[in-house]
């Protein structure tokens, strides 16, 4: 699926490059159709390989018209970059409302859905990957990807040191960063470098891992293996 470049009612207007001013309904269509060309190059020729002239062909606009919203390559990659960090954070904030759940389903819950989502724009993320080792700005937007899953699971962390159902020995940031790093990791290998895993049984073993790491009690069949 393609991340659509999609605003709701409520958000502010677009505006072109330049202080050109808000755009009119029309150029936040021709804006939009760019952002999702762009997606789809980027995502099929990873960054180093997609130009301008692969975008607007794709897009079915002239290069001046590219210019009208866009600087550069650089400039619409970052916004396809900012799709997917706000896509990756609306499954992070869906995840962490709702009812009251054990920790066990919580970091279990969060973890299918990181899972399913990366595994969805696995070739994003891969062409964000590349980007990341030489842009100091989309660098900075791939660490944001992922912070905000540690925020969340460092407060959980920390509400379950202080009820005293995990260890009180790790400071929940660091935990909370090394257990997210195991999981972010994990999908790239797999993902990305498309090491053969199967999803239940990722979901299964991560979770799991996350779970014994803080001295969770786990008894056997409390986490039950689903069938892919």
């Amino acid at each position: 699926m393609v991340i659509r470049a999609v605003r709701g009612a409520d958000e502010p207007a677009v505006t072109a490059p330049h202080g050109d001013g808000a755009l009119t309904k029309r150029g936040r269509r021709t804006r939009a159709r760019l952002v999702d060309a762009a997606t789809e190059e980027f995502a099929e020729r990873q960054y180093l390989a997609t130009s301008v002239a692969t975008i607007v062909e794709r897009a079915g606009v002239s290069r001046g018209t590219f210019y009208t919203y866009f600087d550069s390559k650089q400039d619409i990659f970052r916004e396809v970059a900012i799709e997917l960090k706000r896509t990756m954070l609306t499954v992070s904030r869906s995840e962490a409302s709702g009812t009251r759940i054990s920790l066990l389903a919580r970091v279990e819950r969060a973890n299918r859905a990181y899972l399913a989502t990366y595994r969805e724009h696995a070739r994003l993320f891969a062409a964000l990957e590349q980007v990341a080792t030489f842009n100091d700005e989309l660098r900075a937007i791939r660490r944001e990807v992922r912070q905000d899953f540690v925020a969340r699971a460092e407060r959980v962390i920390a509400k379950y040191q202080r009820e005293g159902m995990a260890h009180q020995d790790v400071d929940p940031r660091y935990a909370a960063s090394a257990l997210g790093s195991m999981v972010d990791r994990f999908a790239y290998v797999w993902l990305v470098l498309e090491e053969d895993f199967d999803f239940e049984e990722s979901v299964y073993s991560l979770t799991l891992l996350w779970a014994r790491a803080l001295g969770i009690d786990v008894p056997e069949g409390t986490l039950p293996r689903v069938s892919s």
